[in-house]
């Protein structure tokens, strides 16, 4: 799977091509590279294995003979097939090393292909799937790209964007794509493509964002548009200026300043959305909702977004008094689904580009019943498929797991929640105390992160730590399998995460003087069962880090504790316990030296189903 990024004009671009792959290493980093056609139809490429500032170290001394390139194609790889070496680096050519090209997602029919053309006496140089694609375009070449793009396309199966470079055309580029994401965007007489809408828009504020089956061929000056092969114009949207920066300013790794962000993301995003004089909450999308007749809710999710939704599930449930299910997005395609109008479909993606969430949501849409999304990125393509929507406005989140984007979900559900209840003339006193809450959380969670330095501490002791239970019930059990599952992204020691009475039916067993517990316990209604836990476990001698409320009387029956701000809100504590939790878990991988915004075998945007 790649990130791709092109250019075409006669300008010379390395530094902005090696600017934008930055900008996509957040999604994938297992190798980089950048290949170049100018109008004597010579081709330059350069590859390099895993960071892109490995690319730039490379090409440093050939900048001044790449001043005549006017086409350009890029890409950050992350490896579905075989090792990460240079071979299997992009970009991949023919054997006649006319036709260059880089490819995104997967073909699932490769090795039928490949078995086909070695039958013809093809010899290939490496192991992945992109390069059946270059081969297949030599060995059905018509004479026209298009039309050959055409003919191969129909052979292979499951997914891809396709960029094309002909050395015998050095003047044109042919882009075509079948559900991954790609958009191509305009400046004056400049032409880029680009996997990620995040990465063009501090070069253009206009693009267009492709569907599946268009091909784009693009020229100097002009760019033609097809669909079902017939030239066709499409609509041409106006993206928001990126917040993204590369600036860490204080900070030593993204992640620990985007948790110090979350103050502010929740400001930005409740600032037009909630009217707390008049109580009141508007949204279009919401609106769309009060007349309809749901009857039941299905949440379709992946990672992070999943316990998000599970979260919001058990809120739901009792706030609307809807029954409402949770899916991961990846089982939902293969189960017995029994779709009803009646039903309310919603569907998240902190990445936005989720492969089995986009196949859950067109299985959906072919019975055309109502789907509504949680998304960051306007112009997604879970965005553009969704009959009603509601955006996060979390910014851009730069490293590869999830902090302030699960943060504005929960935030974004919670008042989906709220206006759906509040409709439903359910209890007033009890919305506007929720209000309140809501209102309170910027304050509440910069209180929070004042406690940095004890939760450092605390980090520290346990980072060594290669195996933890995360225990909580009820609404915070989802939380618990959160931060769970953030420890292991980030730390790569061994987490588990139970709910608290559950430990006694055989997971205790496991737990000695190396296997610390983790119980989320400030104040609530299931308090007193989580302290019972607890001495059950400290009966045996063994350790327990206590989330708490400050003032807890029974703080000194923990090994160590990590205070939140004390509050008799479920609302309140969800966010403080994970900015909590957020910083306990990067606190311990920067102790452990991990290579802390990048994990190890991660990628930001999923698109393997």
């Amino acid at each position: 799977m790649c990130w791709i990024f092109a250019y075409i004009w006669n300008k010379k671009a390395t530094d902005y091509l090696i600017n934008w792959l930055k900008s996509l290493e957040y999604r994938w980093y297992d190798s980089a590279w950048l290949a170049l056609l100018n109008e004597k139809s010579e081709v330059y490429i350069n590859k390099a294995i895993w960071r892109v500032s490995n690319l730039w170290t490379k090409i440093e001394k050939d900048k001044k003979i790449l001043k005549d390139f006017n086409i350009w194609i890029a890409h950050t790889r992350w490896a579905t097939h075989w090792w990460v070496n240079e071979n299997n680096t992009h970009p991949h050519y023919s054997s006649n090393k006319r036709f260059y090209l880089v490819h995104n997602w997967i073909i699932e029919n490769f090795i039928e292909l490949k078995k086909d053309l070695q039958k013809k006496w093809y010899s290939f140089y490496s192991d992945t799937d992109s390069e059946i694609i270059a081969k297949l375009i030599e060995d059905n070449f018509t004479n026209s790209l298009e039309e050959t793009i055409k003919i191969i396309t129909k052979k292979i199966t499951w997914a891809y964007a396709l960029v094309v470079m002909d050395k015998n055309n050095p003047n044109s580029l042919i882009w075509i794509k079948k559900w991954s994401p790609m958009v191509v965007a305009f400046r004056e007489w400049e032409y880029f493509i680009s996997s990620d809408i995040n990465a063009i828009s501090n070069i253009s504020n206009k693009y267009i964002p492709l569907e599946d089956n268009e091909m784009v061929i693009v020229s100097k000056n002009w760019y033609k548009i097809y669909s079902a092969w017939e030239v066709v114009e499409k609509e041409v949207y106006n993206s928001e200026k990126n917040d993204y920066t590369e600036e860490l300013w204080n900070f030593n790794h993204f992640m620990e300043k985007e948790i110090f962000e979350i103050p502010e993301v929740i400001e930005n995003g409740i600032r037009w959305r909630i009217n707390f004089d008049s109580k009141e909450i508007k949204s279009n999308s919401l609106d769309s909702l009060k007349d309809k007749d749901i009857q039941r809710i299905e949440i379709i999710a992946s990672g992070t977004s999943y316990n998000a939704w599970y979260i919001w599930a058990y809120l739901f449930e009792e706030l609307s008094q809807i029954p409402t299910s949770v899916f991961i997005s990846s089982e939902f395609k293969y189960k017995k689904n029994f779709i009803n109008k009646n039903t309310l479909y919603i569907f998240i993606s902190q990445s936005w580009e989720t492969a089995d969430t986009l196949e859950c949501l067109k299985i959906v849409k072919n019975k055309w019943w109502l789907t509504f999304w949680v998304v960051n990125v306007v112009g997604s393509s879970i965005a553009r498929m969704c009959d009603l929507w509601l955006y996060t406005h979390s910014w851009v989140e730069v490293w590869v797991a999830a902090t302030k984007s699960f943060i504005w979900q929960l935030l974004a559900l919670i008042i989906m929640s709220l206006y759906l209840w509040n409709k439903r003339s359910l209890d007033y006193t009890t919305f506007t105390k929720l209000l309140e809450d809501i209102k309170s959380l910027k304050n509440i969670i910069s209180e929070t992160l004042l406690n940095k330095d004890n939760i450092k501490l605390v980090a520290k002791k346990y980072s060594k730590s290669k195996n933890m239970f995360f225990l909580w019930r009820n609404v915070f059990f989802p939380l618990a399998m959160e931060w769970s599952l953030k420890c292991k992204e980030i730390t790569y020691n061994h987490t588990e995460s139970y709910s608290a009475w559950e430990l006694k039916h055989w997971p205790l067993s496991l737990i000695d003087e190396n296997f610390p517990t983790v119980l989320l316990n400030p104040e609530s209604k299931l308090y007193d069962k989580n302290i019972s836990t607890l001495k059950e476990i400290t009966a045996r001698g063994w350790k327990v880090i206590g989330f708490i409320s400050k003032w807890d009387k029974n703080s000194d029956l923990y090994s160590d504790i990590i205070e939140v701000p004390k509050s008799d809100s479920d609302i309140v504590n969800l966010f403080t316990i994970s900015v909590s939790l957020q910083l306990f878990s990067y606190y311990m991988a920067l102790d452990l030296w991990r290579e802390i915004d990048k994990p190890r075998n991660l990628a930001k945007s999923v698109t393997v189903e």
